[in-house]
Order: C-alpha cells, then structure tokens, then sequence
C-alpha cells in the first residue's frame, strides 16, 4: 500500500475508534454530522468532537500557534473556537495522545506523508482560490509509464476555459511542482491553482496557458531510499524526457523556450530551480517558492558565472518565502547572491512560514506575471 493510503486508513481507522462512535445508529450519524466546523459571519470557526470518554483534547492546524486545548460539555462535546481570516486551513485533533482527522468533516486534505481535515474560510469579496461564478477549466489526470522510473504514474493537467484540442492558437505551459510532503493532485486538491486561474482569467489578469502538474517524487527500480539531490535528477529527466514529450504530443502548446516556464514549493521549488536555471534552453521563467539554493550551488555557479547570458535569458525569476520559514535566512542568501551577480530576479518576502497559506498568494502574485 502505498503511504498516503497508510496514512488515510490509519486516521481513519483511529477517527472511527473513537468511544463517541461505537453507537452508529441513524441517529448517531445525523448528529455526528452537525459536528462539522460552523463558520460565523465574522470569520470564527467553531470545531466540535464528540468523545465523551475522552480525558484531554487538543485542536492543532496549519494557522500558526500553539495546539489549542478544547472545552468538553455535560454531553461529552469538545469545542474550540478561533478567530482566523479567510483561507483554507487543514487541521486535526489530539485525543488523550492519538491524532485523528474530524470524523465529521469529509473534506480533506491528502498528502504523501499526513492527511488532515480542511475548512475553508470564505472571504468578502471571495478569495481567488475560492469557488466563483466564472468559466472553469478542465482537471485532466494522465497515466504514463516512466521509463527513467520503471513505473506508471501520472500528471495532473489543467487547460483553461475555452480550450479546445483542434482549434485555436497553441498554449504556453507552466510546469507546477509540489513539495516533499504531497502528491501531484496537491496544486488543485488543497493549493487550488485551477480556481485561482480561473478567477485570474475572469479579470483578465493572466495569460491563458496550460499547467501541468506531475508526480515529483520519482527513484530509480529499487532504489526508494535515495538522496534529495538523486531524488531532483530522476525526476529532472523524467520530467525532460518523458512529461514534456508527452503535453507537446497531447496538447495545442507552444514548444520554445520562450513559452515554458517552471515553478515549484518547497522540494519542488529545488526542483524547479535546479532544472529551470540548469537548462535555460529550455525554460524561461522560473518561480521558487520558499527553497533555497544550497542544494543547487553547481546550477547557481554556472549561472552567475555568465550572468549576462543568464539574464538574457530569463524573462522572469521569482522568489518568495515567509519570514518565520526556517528557510528564510538561507533564501536570503540566495536573492544576495543573484543580486551580487547581477542576475535580474524578484524577491517577495512575506508574512508566515512553510505552508499552503503562503504558497497559494505566491500562486496568485505569479501567475499574471507569465508569458508578458
């Protein structure tokens, strides 16, 4: 089994052992599902757990903080209340020890390593990320056999509204990597990027394009336990020799270097600066999303070695990353070390740290940026 099925069915084998479920009668179920996150229309967020037997409980999310401990009623309630701004948050919930997702919530979010319980915090006027009355785009999930990895496995593909396989100008692309810790629906499952370019394309705000987002964890047969740095060069050539190969054969795209561009969070944005900044042939914009350079100081030698070339050759290099990330010093570093060559690139220090609240704004800041 693979791991974030593990995880999945470990949480929910926990979620489903909980004492306030051992009674699943018509009844039982009807109230559990009132236990569901109830938002205000000031913004704050009720969570509520029933588990009468349980001694202590904690809620813990992705909004910064401390966990905090949850109050119990005569009825065996749990509730905790938070004051958060619009956005879409994952959470879970300690119970005497054992974490367990919100056994009456169904949204999730899934990943390679955890999975957690989301709410979403709706804004006003809406947020780009949220469900609006505009054109959408279609979510295409291709499987491929890699033959760099010796295993089928698939890419998720967006292509805007109004696309059409057989008629029309062809499309750029941006090639969109996940981090360590997700899987290739992660972009669209939890950081929603068809619904922040649908809004940006509503506005007129973006340039339509095609996004296409594929598995980045990626070994040699037999060799699952690798380094980092093996882990970005299996997948560079697969992504090089198999993925881009196969969106110029299956989709209305344009193929020159002008015309393709690679972004990523996390371990993906290692990747994409190891493979956008190594082959500047082939990709001409580039976004790091909160990863430094340290891992790919022999692509940033070359780099800053003919900085005049490189710059000729980059029509966009974007970095962002959250002050409180503990990458931060070392981003810095980074954006000093392009300055110092002269290698025009924008830095967009922000608020936060390592999380999805970060990575899906620095989405939204990049994304009209394309293809100018």
């Amino acid at each position: 089994m693979k791991p974030r099925l593990i995880a999945l069915a470990l949480a929910t084998c926990l979620a489903s052992s909980l004492p306030a479920q051992e009674d699943e009668t018509p009844g039982n179920r009807a109230a559990m599902l009132k236990n569901a996150p109830s938002i205000s229309t000031d913004g704050k967020v009720t969570f509520t757990l029933t588990a009468p037997k349980a001694s202590a409980v904690f809620l813990s999310g992705d909004w910064g903080g401390e966990r905090t401990p949850m109050s119990k009623d005569e009825k065996g309630n749990w509730t905790a209340t938070l004051a958060l701004r619009p956005q879409i948050y994952s959470y879970t919930f300690l119970v005497d020890g054992v974490r367990t997702l919100d056994p009456a919530n169904t949204q999730l979010k899934l990943g390679r390593v955890v999975t957690a319980s989301s709410v979403e915090v709706p804004g006003t006027p809406s947020m780009p990320w949220e469900m609006r009355d505009v054109a959408h785009g279609q979510i295409t999930t291709i499987t491929y056999r890699s033959t760099v990895a010796g295993d089928q496995r698939r890419v998720v593909i967006y292509t805007p509204p109004g696309y059409d396989p057989d008629q029309g100008t062809k499309l750029p692309v941006l090639y969109l990597l996940h981090g360590v810790g997700e899987i290739e629906s992660s972009w669209v499952q939890y950081g929603r990027a068809n619904l922040i370019a649908d809004s940006l394309l509503a506005g007129g705000q973006m340039k339509p394009m095609i996004i296409v987002m594929p598995n980045g964890h990626a070994y040699k047969p037999g060799e699952a336990a690798t380094t980092d740095a093996q882990r970005t060069s299996v997948f560079e050539e697969d992504l090089l020799e198999t993925i881009v190969p196969l969106v110029e054969r299956s989709y209305r795209v344009k193929t020159d270097q002008p015309n393709r561009a690679v972004m990523g969070l996390s371990m993906g944005g290692r990747q994409a600066l190891r493979i956008g900044l190594g082959h500047l042939e082939r990709f001409s914009q580039v976004g790091i999303f909160s990863a430094s350079g340290s891992r790919g100081t022999d692509v940033l030698a070359r780099l800053t070695a003919d900085p005049t070339s490189a710059s000729a050759q980059l029509k966009l290099l974007w970095i962002g990353c959250g002050r409180s990330d503990s990458r931060f010093a070392e981003v810095l570093k980074l954006t000093e070390d392009l300055t110092k060559a002269g290698i025009h690139h924008t830095f967009q220090p922000s608020d936060g740290a390592h999380d999805w609240i970060n990575w899906r704004q620095y989405l939204v800041e990049t994304l009209p940026q394309l293809f100018r």
